[in-house]
């Protein structure tokens, strides 16, 4: 008749299944199914937490548990008539205490008295199922799992804010970005000072910097881009146009602006702004 271990042994090579594999499905050790299918029961952990284990492992490979239980139970039996001490863990100690003043008594048998061991088993309960370490072990994992997680998304976050905040530091100004309270009075002196030239004739404008000023120049009537760059100290840019156009920058400190009756303007305050120049 085959032992306890070799019929789980054999259950489990007929289904084509690991020690690993088992151990991940049940989250019992795998040097404790190992041990188990060796017949080798003297791991140290409690008797409650062996049957659980034996009950599990033969549940998982479809074997009958309670069967598996009533033949681990006769093994620790036969054992515990040549082990005192798994006798003891298993049934208790019996105490024979003699009254020495019944001496005169026909028949003393002096008291008997059963005192449960403190590590006896109680054979007909089943252990609990899944064992309480193992479901505080898979609460830490699922708590790392999370945090690691939310780790991750954070810096992800972090990663497309500054992703986000490179893009937009070149980013064109915006067309309705706060305007200087300089740009109204220039435009005011140009219309002012500036003969009207009818739309079609083709004109230009030139652009001075003396400093890096980022300038985007988009003629009024249809929309269309002239002109958009960072210009550089002293550098020199002359834009051709055909009626009223929009200039916006962002460094008016650093920028001269030559109309087409050659005209010097120069804006009056530092920072973003627009002018028109019809």
């Amino acid at each position: 008749m085959q032992s306890i271990g070799e019929r789980l042994e054999d259950a489990r090579k007929r289904k084509g299944i690991s020690l690993r594999e088992a151990s991940e499905a049940t989250k019992i050790r795998t040097d404790f199914l190992a041990n188990i299918e060796q017949d080798r029961f003297d791991f140290k952990l409690p008797e409650v937490y062996k049957r659980g284990f034996i009950k599990n492992y033969a549940r998982y490979l479809k074997l009958d548990p309670e069967t598996i239980v009533t033949d681990y139970n006769a093994h620790l039996l036969s054992r515990s008539a040549n082990n005192p001490k798994i006798s003891s863990a298993l049934f208790g100690s019996m105490e024979m205490n003699t009254s020495p003043e019944d001496h005169n008594a026909e028949a003393s048998y002096g008291r008997i008295s059963a005192a449960p061991s403190s590590a006896k088993v109680n054979a007909d309960t089943d252990a609990e199922e899944p064992v309480q370490t193992e479901q505080e072990s898979d609460k830490v994992f699922y708590l790392k799992a999370g945090l690691t997680a939310i780790a991750v998304i954070a810096l992800i976050f972090v990663i497309f804010i500054l992703i986000k905040a490179l893009l937009s530091s070149g980013a064109d100004p915006l067309p309705d970005a706060p305007v200087a309270d300089q740009t109204a009075a220039i435009t005011a002196t140009l219309e002012s000072n500036t003969p009207r030239v009818p739309p079609s004739v083709n004109e230009s404008i030139t652009l001075i910097a003396s400093g890096n000023v980022y300038v985007l120049v988009k003629q009024r009537d249809d929309n269309q881009e002239l002109f958009r760059k960072t210009l550089s100290d002293g550098e020199t840019v002359k834009i051709s146009k055909k009626g009223p156009i929009d200039i916006l920058f962002t460094a008016g400190e650093h920028l001269v602006i030559v109309n087409p009756a050659g005209d010097k303007l120069r804006p009056k305050g530092a920072g973003t702004a627009k002018i028109s120049i019809p």
